[in-house]
């Protein structure tokens, strides 16, 4: 009803929406996809696809696309979640710093995640002052109030780091950023470099891609000799983007392609690649479950050294520990699938999270868990 008091535009907008919306879940065209899938696929030997971005295999799972595909098409999850790929070494500074007294800021999904022994929610129930926040300006928001030190945890991929760019231009003195910004396109290039995992094609990140556009991709293509297709985050989307991977492998085709037309431009945002690459320095650094990846993390440049809590505090912290038994780095290099780590279902439960794939919305074992799924790799 709010829109019958909104303008012509945004009734004609809204009218737009619904009706992509209907037409990317709708079952006819679906199938029809599907069989042109099940065509192309008959002539192809055993393939492997992989997307690297939490919604995606949220997307797969709820609509259950992997029991719908052909025997021989399998689609594994990759580095895709940024609350997973954080370190345990990350989370122990912040943990450190909480312990410290000061108010730490936290996306909701990071609040249960462990570090070597502890979580922030553990230091919060100890009386702690960590606050969970929607976005990094509710950090600075709370600085610009309180007397004491605010750090917020800055994580996420190039989706969330123009947003932390924006800030570190409004931020007062007592406010500082934890840096844990990863970048995609180097962790692809690093699992197609490892020799780990035999990949014929990506289905690439919408949201990341919104930022980053199409060219960051084409090195790859171009090195590895691989497809990729930028994909949406309706189930048509996925299906489409597969349909078109699969005939991009049978055509012997290694091109960027966008699926997401109707969000996702060449060039990208140029605002905030602009915005960040006044801010940012690029920098090596390890995500979970991978040793450290070259040219895949963001820190604030030298004049906003300030603003920089390594940087500004004396953070005292080892290396970091995984969760034992925990196979999440081995779930998010897609050498395994949830249900093949022993705790998963068992232990591990989003109840009693013990590795960050079981805690945030989209890590693969809480997804898996959510929808019962019960595949294993074919």
């Amino acid at each position: 009803m709010r829109y019958l008091k909104l303008d012509n535009v945004d009734i004609k907008y809204y009218k737009y929406q619904t009706m992509i919306t209907e037409i990317l879940r709708n079952r006819d065209v679906a199938i029809k996809i599907l069989k042109k899938i099940e065509k192309i696929s008959s002539n192809l030997r055993r393939i492997k696809l992989m997307h690297v971005c939490g919604t995606h295999e949220e997307i797969i799972s709820r609509y259950g696309i992997r029991s719908l595909l052909p025997e021989n098409i399998e689609v594994i999850s990759g580095p895709g979640c940024p609350v997973c790929v954080t370190t345990p070494k990350e989370i122990d500074e912040a943990v450190f710093l909480a312990d410290k007294g000061y108010i730490v800021t936290t996306f909701g999904d990071m609040l249960r995640v462990r570090g070597s022994k502890d979580s922030l929610e553990d230091i919060k129930a100890k009386g702690g002052d960590v606050r969970v926040v929607y976005s990094p300006s509710d950090a600075v928001k709370i600085a610009k109030k309180e007397n004491n030190e605010v750090i917020h945890t800055g994580i996420g991929f190039e989706t969330t780091a123009p947003s932390t760019a924006v800030e570190l231009r409004n931020a007062s003195e007592n406010f500082s950023f934890l840096f844990c910004h990863r970048l995609i396109p180097p962790a692809m290039d690093f699992l197609l470099s490892s020799g780990d995992l035999r990949i014929d094609g990506f289905i690439d990140p919408g949201h990341v891609s919104t930022v980053i556009g199409l060219k960051p991709y084409i090195p790859l293509s171009r090195r590895y000799n691989i497809p990729q297709v930028i994909a949406g985050f309706e189930p048509v989307d996925v299906l489409m983007a597969i349909f078109m991977l699969l005939r991009m492998i049978r055509d012997r085709k290694a091109e960027v392609r966008n699926e997401y037309v109707r969000v996702v431009r060449e060039n990208g945002n140029i605002e905030a690649l602009k915005l960040m690459d006044e801010s940012f320095q690029v920098i090596d650094v390890k995500w979970r479950g991978f040793p450290e990846i070259p040219n895949s993390g963001l820190i604030g440049k030298e004049k906003f050294y300030k603003y920089d809590a390594r940087k500004k505090f004396d953070i005292n912290v080892d290396e970091g520990k995984e969760p034992e038994g925990c196979r999440c780095g081995d779930i998010l290099k897609g050498l395994i699938y949830p249900k093949e780590c022993r705790l998963f279902g068992k232990v591990c439960k989003p109840e009693n999270p013990i590795g960050p794939c079981m805690v945030s919305q989209e890590g693969a074992c809480a997804i898996a868990y959510k929808y019962n799924i019960a595949y294993t790799a074919k």
